[in-house]
């Protein structure tokens, strides 16, 4: 190998590894709303859990293996504004919203158009020097999770006679309540509200195995019963929101 030619003219294939992951989960974001023109509604959730799921790892990735890139950030900003933003949205619409017309369309694009304005803001808030506290808040709750929040109504509706949790879900989200869920997740995305980080919570080291354990409980559940458990999931994560605020409003009166 000839080392006076210019290295800079090559790139290691290894190191477009973590595109190559936030493709995938794009096409998982483009496939869910194949599914979701062709109303296959439990195919079209899956392939956005599995977007989400994706999304989690291919940041980690380049991050452990020293591969980000500012080409690979604007990657992924693109594939959460698909697989968070239009996909969760088109399939509430096609699913239920489209029975309130205008005003179902118009919900949807609120929620894009949030989805847009909190993603454009995470970017910006990247170059932002923060305090160190800061770091394990979001402001606003991310895309992932407003996508599978806003997906609740429609998972109700899955087995729900298996499951009595689930029957009071679809239940409650009729066609109104609905919309104004729907509406509130679009709020929530926006705000400022301050949730948890979950990249920078840490364990005690002597809690690291019981944790792996429930870990491993919960993958358990979610694999024999997703449709049970994402419901809980998201309940608990709503939950969280007020116990965030408050850590929140403690810092920052510490910090002053």
């Amino acid at each position: 190998m000839n080392n006076n030619g210019n290295n800079n003219s090559f790139l290691p294939v290894a190191k477009l590894f973590p595109n190559f992951i936030t493709l995938l989960g794009l096409c998982s974001g483009l496939t869910s709303l194949k599914f979701t023109f062709n109303e296959q509604w439990e195919f079209a959730v899956i392939f956005i859990i599995i977007a989400a799921i994706i999304d989690g790892m291919d940041g980690k990735i380049a991050r452990i293996l020293k591969l980000t890139s500012n080409f690979g950030a604007q990657l992924d900003s693109f594939a959460d504004f698909l697989n968070f933003g239009a996909a969760p949205a088109f399939l509430l619409y096609f699913w239920k919203l489209k029975e309130i017309k205008v005003i179902g369309w118009i919900l949807v694009m609120i929620y894009v158009i949030c989805i847009s304005i909190r993603l454009a803001r995470f970017n910006i808030s990247l170059n932002v020097e923060q305090f160190d506290w800061e770091k394990f808040f979001f402001s606003g709750v991310p895309a992932p999770i407003c996508a599978l929040l806003s997906l609740l109504p429609i998972i109700g509706t899955f087995h729900s006679q298996e499951s009595e949790h689930l029957l009071l879900i679809e239940q409650f989200f009729n066609i109104r309540n609905t919309a104004c869920y729907f509406f509130a997740i679009s709020f929530f995305s926006v705000s400022h509200i301050p949730t948890f980080s979950a990249k920078y919570i840490y364990i005690p080291r002597n809690l690291s195995y019981i944790f792996v354990s429930l870990f491993g409980v919960f993958i358990v559940f979610f694999v024999s019963k997703p449709w049970v458990t994402l419901p809980i999931l998201g309940m608990v994560y709503a939950l969280t929101i007020p116990i965030s605020t408050g850590f929140y409003i403690y810092y920052t009166y510490k910090a002053r």
